[in-house]
């Protein structure tokens, strides 16, 4: 009996524990394997782009981080793993994704005519401004107490 394999584009989900989030914060995002096979990502999740929709488009606002390691990453049949990107500080408020490359089943169960496979999306999320006071994490300032004698 061959496993399960819903096949290219369908291998994967993304998703997102909440949909907003402040300029600068770290954006986790959760990866699921869906197939019986293990997926492999050649470049892990290195080529990670941010993007922003204008109207009917999507135009890229950060690319790939560099700096990466370029070692391969895994993703067992049914595993989820969390992927965390750090957006970048001062991005505009709107309505954003990520995209990345879609991971491959490892070379041992590729078929021969492996079809290219489209890029994994993730659901959209909205970036926000933070206050002055959430931004810096301070506090008012408190008035200094007086001794009194």
């Amino acid at each position: 009996m061959r496993p399960y394999d819903p096949g290219p584009g369908k291998r994967v989900a993304a998703g997102f524990v909440q949909d907003t989030y402040l300029s600068g914060e770290s954006v986790n995002v959760t990866i699921s394997n869906l197939s019986d096979v293990t997926l492999y990502y050649p470049d892990r999740f290195c080529k990670t782009v941010l993007q922003k929709r204008d109207g009917t488009e999507w135009k890229t606002v950060s690319g790939p981080p560099s700096g990466c390691s370029v070692a391969l990453g895994f993703l067992d049949p049914g595993q989820t793993v969390v992927h965390q990107y750090r957006l970048p500080q001062g991005v505009a408020v709107g309505t954003y994704r990520l995209t990345m490359p879609m991971p491959l089943p490892a070379p041992e169960e590729q078929e021969e005519d492996a079809a290219a496979e489209p890029e994994l999306q993730s659901p959209t999320f909205k970036v926000q401004t933070s206050s002055p006071t959430a931004a810096t994490g301070s506090h008012p300032a408190m008035p200094t107490p007086v001794a009194s004698r």
